[in-house]
């Protein structure tokens, strides 16, 4: 990750702070967090330190630097690119994909109007979540599942343990030899800026950014004739539906599901028939590692 791409759009008090923190600490950093007349913090290691004014992170608040409502409102404006009109979508959507790949959480007061957030104003928080693209962490699990071609998989995994990060590799890896299509419904798979992919997602990957799930899955059937489809974070109804229309239609499909472990997911009452594997990523401290790999209609194959 480049230092400036996130740099860039912080001002004032705060913007001095943050570019004199080193390239070391970005390393680590997972997210910062501006909020209204608090001190700017960052998520390392899923810990909650807070920069100091001379680009130090501390676990005590009370010498961190303060964000006021004018740094919140620039660091806004600057997300934007300085034409908020513009980014009316994302803003309802509640973040903005920002150079780099990276996400701008935005939280403020909602403005309402037919049970759907029409916009967002008086911006009390905005939150950087640090993307990194981590080449190769899927090089295993793909020899592994696709060393006889494609076929579907589930990637299961507690929050943090890597699941976006090895869909968002198995992306560039499969989109390098077959028709792939990428549903990025929140824009983490290929953080599209532009119209243009932040992260490598692979030559042949066509990206059905901002589309939700079932739209896009139904949207690549009809009119991309992709070979695999893949999908970040599966849950509702309507998303199992078009993925069993997917694969009923003879495309594979590779989606992440929130499952820490095979009991849990089992507990969801999920019908797996449909992916030929299902791969269990460990926990936060190992990024990818597989603790499981089995069978979707029989795990213990």
């Amino acid at each position: 990750m480049k230092k400036d791409e996130i740099t860039c759009y912080f001002s004032g008090n705060i913007g001095t702070a943050v570019r004199k923190l080193t390239d070391g600490f970005f390393d680590e950093i997972q997210e910062i967090r501006l909020r209204v007349n608090r001190p700017a913090a960052v998520s390392v290691k899923n810990s909650i330190r807070y920069i100091t004014a001379d680009g130090q992170l501390t676990y005590n608040p009370e010498f961190g630097v303060i964000a006021d409502y004018r740094d919140l409102q620039k660091t806004f404006e600057a997300v934007c690119q300085y034409s908020v009109h513009s980014f009316q979508r994302e803003i309802t959507e509640g973040f903005v994909t920002v150079r780099g790949g990276h996400r701008a959480g935005i939280c403020g007061t909602s403005v309402i109007r037919e049970n759907s957030v029409e916009n967002i104003k008086n911006i009390s928080s905005v939150n950087f979540r640090i993307a990194r693209e981590v080449r190769g962490c899927a090089d295993e699990l793909c020899n592994k599942i696709f060393g006889a071609g494609l076929c579907s998989v589930l990637i299961a995994g507690a929050p943090g343990s890597g699941k976006t990060t090895m869909l968002r590799d198995m992306a560039r890896i499969l989109g390098g030899r077959f028709k792939t299509a990428v549903i990025d419904e929140r824009g983490e798979l290929a953080a599209v800026m532009n119209g243009i992919p932040q992260n490598d997602v692979g030559i042949n990957t066509d990206v059905f950014d901002g589309y939700s799930k079932p739209l896009g899955i139904m949207t690549a059937l009809r009119v991309m004739s992709s070979q695999i489809i893949i999908c970040d974070e599966i849950g509702s109804e309507e998303d199992f539906k078009a993925l069993y229309q997917a694969s009923n239609s003879g495309v594979c499909v590779a989606a992440s599901i929130h499952s820490a472990d095979m009991d849990e997911l089992k507990r969801k009452g999920i019908a797996l028939d449909m992916f030929k594997n299902i791969a269990v990523l460990s926990g936060c401290d190992n990024l990818g590692k597989i603790s499981f790999l089995g069978r979707g209609a029989d795990e213990n194959a």
